[in-house]
């Protein structure tokens, strides 16, 4: 059994776009090009890959055993690539890190210029996704470096923790709770609530957290933006409960208040770090980029 690596470049295509036609825009082929390859692919092995009609395309279990061993050549060439580039010590290379919108916008700006100054050959892509969607990049060779909330970690991953996370609860500086002292969740149930939603590592952690304290909210709004959030707590139209990190500015300008909830400061903090796939190669770009990491970090050793 013969196969190529176009043949497995055209299908892996295919795979993920699902049409011929984008498949060749996604790898600069013509769409006929790219059906001759996966037709050579096909008869090559002796089984069909794709269950065409006229609407879809769809993979065989054949197709879905192919693509997860693809995907595996894929990234283990990309490796070999990655090693051979780290022969040249950091004078070129790519790192690319996956994590949340709060991380990547409040804590890594700093952090990348400094890498960006220090070795300017690397180019540094930067993915945003939750945690969980964190952790399935990173387990699928995706992305070098991963950072993420350490809680829902699946093996075999190698963790570095970094620092722990806060979330507090956020008013505009008129709301009747602002001048509390103490803050407990059953005390939110009286007002409106405006929350990051449900794909949001916060929104877990304040779900679980009001379950075990039997404390029900009333939900105005849903939002995937900190920053939508923010806004609308900032003209009264609701309390909400995000990272304290994100808040740093607002509340030194006396925009927001800021109240740590009894709830969460009695239990265990929720620790955050970084994490790569064990047995993948770490390039000197990540590894670099790690020690800083750590360095940056390590006042708040876990």
């Amino acid at each position: 059994m013969e196969i190529s690596f176009e043949q497995l470049n055209a299908f892996q295509a295919v795979a993920k776009t699902l049409s011929f036609s984008k498949a060749g825009e996604k790898i600069f082929r013509t769409q006929s090009a790219v059906s001759i390859q996966v037709a050579r692919l096909e008869e090559s092995i002796g089984q069909k890959l794709f269950q065409r009609s006229t609407k879809r395309i769809e993979l065989t279990e054949a197709g879905e055993i192919l693509m997860r061993y693809t995907n595996q050549i894929k990234a283990l060439l990309e490796q070999a690539g990655q090693e051979l580039i780290d022969l040249k010590k950091m004078t070129v290379g790519r790192l690319t890190i996956c994590t949340s919108d709060t991380t990547a916008c409040y804590r890594l700006p700093r952090l990348i210029q400094s890498f960006q100054t220090k070795y300017p050959g690397i180019e540094i892509n930067v993915r945003n996704a939750t945690s969980l969607k964190t952790i399935d990049l990173v387990m699928d060779n995706q992305v070098d470096l991963g950072i993420s909330t350490l809680k829902y970690l699946k093996p075999p991953l190698v963790t570095v923790p970094l620092f722990y996370r806060a979330d507090v609860l956020i008013c505009h500086p008129q709301h009747p709770l602002a001048g509390r002292k103490t803050i407990y969740l059953k005390d939110l149930e009286a007002y409106t609530c405006v929350l990051l939603d449900q794909k949001c590592s916060s929104r877990r952690i304040l779900d679980e957290a009001c379950q075990a304290a039997g404390v029900t909210l009333s939900i105005a709004m849903e939002l995937s933006s900190i920053e939508v959030v923010k806004n609308f707590v900032s003209i009264n139209s609701g309390i909400s409960i995000v990272p304290e990190v994100a808040v740093q500015k607002e509340v030194s300008e006396q925009r927001l208040v800021a109240m740590k909830i009894k709830d969460f400061s009695d239990k265990h903090p929720i620790k955050m770090g970084a994490i790569y796939k064990e047995g993948r190669y770490l390039s000197l770009a990540a590894g670099s980029f790690l020690t800083m990491l750590k360095t940056a970090y390590k006042t708040n050793a876990l």
